[in-house]
């Protein structure tokens, strides 16, 4: 019971400082290009960058044609762009302790924002990606659809497990700082786990549901139901239930491990 309370009280201090999160998140956003020349237009150009050069590695090396009718252009940008998104939120995220330091040491202030406030800071371009994303779908005349609303579900979703994993990371960092190193090389694997720029149906079922262990998968196909127009998240009951089961108990860690650990954050960071 302890358990849950932690996390109901990470998300009512949350939800109390609801304007607060905002306020920084917008300030964190526009300090990162703050004192540049191009300012905003390296937030632009690094990630666009990437999924090119990842698009010409695997269409024209890779020789990979049409996914289910859709042009592999599109069908790889549905996926390469929240992951872009999660990479730079999660390990951002994981060290918002260290970084805003100075807080941490305020006796009034709700630190459990912060890992929040840096996934927050990266969405800002991740949602101007996703509107390109349509655009591209669009020159290749794959025109919106209905399903296109549960987009909003599958951001909102990928926000909150990068929350609950961050919570325990950003934790853990103060204390153990390799832990970035280890981070990093995990969203290594991760970009290669998950059915970005491959296809899941090119192995058999029991593969395949080993693969579905993985909750970016639900993340990254969701936004290809969703772009695409190819089916309701509520049509994949099982994997919906697993991705929000897993999210709850990845919350409940993060809450317990959190509340232990910051009496000690201002002594350490």
């Amino acid at each position: 019971m302890s358990r849950v309370l932690s996390v109901i009280k990470v998300i009512e201090d949350i939800w109390k400082d609801r304007q607060l999160l905002i306020s920084l998140s917008l300030k964190d956003f526009q300090r990162k290009f703050s004192g540049t020349y191009f300012g905003i237009f390296w937030a632009i150009a690094q990630p666009l960058l990437t999924i090119i050069v990842y698009w010409v590695a695997f269409q024209y090396g890779f020789r990979s044609g049409p996914i289910d009718g859709v042009p592999y252009a599109v069908w790889f940008m549905c996926g390469i762009v929240p992951w872009l998104f999660i990479s730079e939120a999660f390990s951002s995220a994981s060290n918002s302790f260290i970084e805003y330091s100075y807080l941490i040491k305020k006796v009034k202030f709700n630190t459990n924002i912060l890992p929040l406030v840096k996934i927050l800071s990266a969405f800002c371009i991740h949602a101007l990606f996703c509107l390109i994303v349509l655009a591209v779908a669009m020159f290749f005349r794959i025109m919106p659809t209905k399903y296109l609303v549960q987009l909003l579900y599958y951001m909102l979703a990928n926000i909150i497990l990068l929350f609950a994993l961050s919570l325990t990371t950003s934790s853990i960092v103060v204390f153990f700082r390799d832990l970035n190193q280890i981070i990093s090389v995990i969203l290594l694997m991760g970009m290669w786990g998950t059915p970005i720029a491959w296809s899941l149906d090119t192995f058999d079922i029991g593969v395949q549901n080993v693969f579905k262990l993985n909750p970016f998968l639900y993340i990254i196909e969701g936004y290809r139901d969703a772009i695409l127009g190819r089916e309701w998240f509520w049509e994949k009951p099982l994997l919906s239930t697993y991705f929000w089961t897993l999210v709850l108990i990845l919350l409940i860690i993060g809450g317990v491990l959190y509340t232990k650990l910051k009496p000690h954050f201002a002594d350490t960071v």
